[in-house]
């Protein structure tokens, strides 16, 4: 448990250098479309993962997105 405490200041900073690293890899191995094409789906699959999870329709989604915008 100690190992963890001392890198917990640094939990963002490993997270989005895995991440970012990952996606590298991704465009080095699938080219710049077919990872675009992943990203996209995934953030699609996550977002309907996210209203199931909710409870949350659409349409209300929609209306907090439009509110956003409005101001």
């Amino acid at each position: 448990m100690k190992k963890l405490t001392i890198l917990a200041p640094y939990h963002n900073q490993i997270i989005f250098t895995s991440l970012f690293t990952l996606v590298a890899i991704f465009f080095m191995t699938m080219g710049l479309w077919k990872t675009l094409l992943l990203i996209l789906l995934s953030g699609i699959g996550y977002f309907i993962g996210t209203m199931k999870d909710k409870k949350r329709s659409v349409s209300s989604i929609l209306a907090s997105v439009q509110a956003f915008f409005e101001g």
